[in-house]
């Protein structure tokens, strides 16, 4: 019986194969969540970099939303007049962070988006596509639907599994918590990096980690309760989570008049700070004003108000009033993406987030190479992970290259680009040729984005938003140059102190 089910060598090395590729596309799926994570953080930015001409203000009169709106749904009637009605309109108000002024509105494919100038007349399009990309692959990886947040809150939690046994595998983790021995070999340089990144930055790891799987599992842990405790009526808790969306009557009405709502608001609730409100069936009797608030002070990141025509609230949501488990739930967000204490925080999370790419990286790179001392190598496995680590960031970079000129189809173009970049890594010689070649590509990259967007936008790349995002790649292109130096000369140290003849090269700094 025990030769019956004993397995040939083949297909043990088969199965370690296997094995060893599954890790890698899980580390890989673990990596490019953490370094679109770190680009992320900067979304609002990203939006105004990617329309640096805009007019901004921190501002909008309630007289001049009314107007916009109006001149919006004329827009509709006269470009699409054999189109039904807007079933939803929405305005984008102006805030510290987002100091724009947005209209927008939708009906079945149709929709669309206006920035709103002085006078309440249309301005240019909305166009954001790279940024709503970027945050896709995020917390999606771009897969429709509620999958994709669904595998990305799997991954969380994942994230949390190798954050905790990385600590409990290792008792004086700790204890070395300050040990960096730079000198001992190319491996000894990257657990000890590991390991103290790993140390200083656990807190931080297990919010983002934590958060991230709530955030993406929480449709599952919606049918779980539903079913747990209210029989799968799932309506009993969306009740309590969301506004309710009014019923369509279909019978016309004369628009909501929605300056008096925004003054008598304003005049209330002077410590709330509106940003976004939508008009469900305008111009409708079921016409239904939804205002959503931020809470400036608090990690409760939301609140929204319902008003009928009449300006009447008739429903008021209540997150920051709620039971603590509503006010966890409604704190992640803001923990997840470091969106409160203003440009200081942002920067801090973008370290932190580089420090958790680091960490996937050197996880992968301190088994090869303990896989490398064993007698076991994978050279196609480790060219891959370089396609992963420089690869994934390389066509980001490139998907916001094309977006200058074309805004579609990022996700092919994104997707295409890392199995070309693939590919190309599995047919290199070896492994330097890919991790030099890779980090070449992606400062060339950088650095021409930046120049692009100075010769498009001209002395606008060169001021709020769109300068701090410039002078971030500009750091980021000084760094990677750095990097690239730096980890050959280690490399180079490295080899000559262990006197190896034929390793090939790791790179200290991220590959």
């Amino acid at each position: 019986m025990s030769n019956f089910f004993k397995l040939s060598a083949n297909t043990v090395r088969a199965s370690l194969k296997a094995h060893s590729g599954l890790g890698l596309f899980i580390a890989a799926l673990l990596y490019l969540v953490c370094v679109t994570g770190v680009v992320s953080v900067f979304y609002p930015d990203f939006e105004r970099w990617e329309q640096a001409q805009i007019q901004e203000t921190t501002h909008a009169d309630p007289v001049v939303v009314q107007k916009g709106l109006e001149n919006l749904l004329a827009w509709h009637k006269q470009h699409n007049p054999d189109a039904k009605p807007f079933e939803d309109i929405w305005v984008g108000l102006p805030t510290v962070e987002m100091p724009r002024f947005s209209v927008g509105g939708k009906i079945g494919t149709i929709e669309a988006q206006f920035f709103v100038n002085d006078d309440g007349s249309l301005g240019e399009k909305v166009d954001h596509e790279w940024t709503h990309f970027l945050v896709k692959l995020h917390y999606a990886l771009t897969i429709p639907g509620i999958w994709g947040m669904i595998l990305v809150g799997v991954i969380g939690m994942i994230l949390v599994g190798m954050i905790i046994s990385g600590i409990t595998a290792h008792p004086t983790i700790f204890k070395n918590a300050f040990s960096l021995r730079i000198n001992r070999g190319q491996r000894q340089q990257q657990v000890d990096l590991h390991n103290r990144i790993g140390v200083w930055s656990t807190p931080f790891m297990l919010a983002i980690a934590i958060t991230g799987a709530l955030i993406g599992l929480a449709q599952i842990i919606l049918f779980i309760f539903a079913g747990s405790f209210f029989k799968g009526d799932t309506t009993k808790i969306t009740s309590d989570l969301y506004l309710p969306h009014p019923e369509a009557t279909n019978v016309a009405a004369p628009f909501m008049d929605v300056a008096p709502i925004l003054e008598k608001f304003a005049q209330e609730h002077p410590e709330l700070l509106p940003y976004y409100f939508s008009i469900h069936f305008p111009e409708t009797t079921a016409q239904t004003l939804e205002l959503g608030v931020y809470l400036p002070d608090r990690l409760v990141w939301y609140d929204a108000f319902q008003f009928n025509p009449q300006g009447e609230q008739i429903k008021h949501l209540g997150w920051p009033d709620g039971d603590v488990g509503l006010q966890i739930y409604a704190s992640t967000y803001r923990l997840h993406f470091g969106h409160f204490g203003g440009l200081p925080i942002k920067i801090l999370y973008a370290i932190l987030g580089l420090g958790m790419c680091f960490m996937c990286a050197t996880g992968m790179n301190i088994w090869f190479r303990r896989q490398q001392q064993s007698g076991n190598t994978y050279p196609k496995l480790e060219r891959s992970w370089l396609a992963v680590v420089w690869g994934f960031p390389l066509a980001v970079a490139i998907s916001l290259l094309v977006d200058f000129w074309w805004s579609t189809q990022l996700v092919a173009i994104f997707w295409g680009t890392s199995a070309l970049i693939f590919v190309a890594a599995l047919m290199a010689p070896d492994r330097q040729s890919v991790s030099f070649g890779l980090r070449i590509a992606l400062i060339a990259a950088i650095a021409s984005a930046v120049i692009i967007h100075f010769v498009k936008f001209g002395s606008d790349s060169l001021s709020g938003a769109s300068l701090l995002i410039n002078i971030l790649f500009v750091i980021a292109v000084l760094l990677l140059g750095f990097g690239l130096g730096l980890g050959l000369k280690l490399s180079r140290h490295s080899l000559s102190k262990e006197q190896e003849s034929a390793v090939t090269e790791i790179p200290s700094v991220a590959d």
